[in-house]
């Protein structure tokens, strides 16, 4: 695979899955959390969500899709990466209505609206971050700092070591 198809469409498909599900898990985790501390009144763990939510929904992605990038994990999982926060928020939204959670439901704005937001913002920050990732791979491999082997998974090293030895013998 060319580096150029590495980058647009990822080699290393696991930790692309694992970066997604990750920072997918550390946003919906932020999100009960504050959730959580807001209904239990506990005024430090609300200090530090009003904090910590906004560097998870608007300024990671960027930093995140730029490891991803830089990884080979492929431009489609790199931009899932800033989806994440708005999918979380909305899901959240959507199951505290449901369960009937006090202080969360889509009364004060629109669901999609707000999400929609979310959905550009994080997905802005992601592409910035994309091409950010791809520019730095780009030039490691322009400078020789990047080996190719390093840039697949696992099993797929095994079998191109087994087809190499193969096109020895014959």
């Amino acid at each position: 695979m060319t580096t150029t198809e590495a980058l647009l469409l990822g080699r290393r498909r696991r930790l692309a899955v694992t970066m997604v599900a990750g920072f997918a898990g550390l946003v919906a985790l932020a999100l009960a959390g504050t959730v959580v501390a807001d209904l239990a009144d506990l005024q430090t763990v609300g200090r530090l969500a009003d904090r910590l939510v906004p560097l998870l929904v608007f300024y990671a992605p960027a930093p995140i899709a730029a490891a991803g990038a830089y990884a080979r994990c492929g431009g489609p999982a790199c931009l899932a990466v800033g989806a994440v926060p708005a999918v979380v928020f909305a899901a959240l939204v959507l199951v505290g209505t449901v369960l009937g959670v006090p202080g969360v439901g889509g009364a004060d704005a629109p669901l999609g609206g707000v999400t929609a937001s979310f959905v550009l913002v994080g997905v802005s920050s992601a592409f910035v971050g994309y091409c950010a990732g791809v520019t730095a791979a780009m030039l490691a491999d322009l400078a020789g700092l990047r080996d190719d082997a390093a840039d697949t998974e696992p099993d797929e090293r095994n079998h191109a070591i087994d087809d190499a030895a193969t096109d020895d013998r014959d």
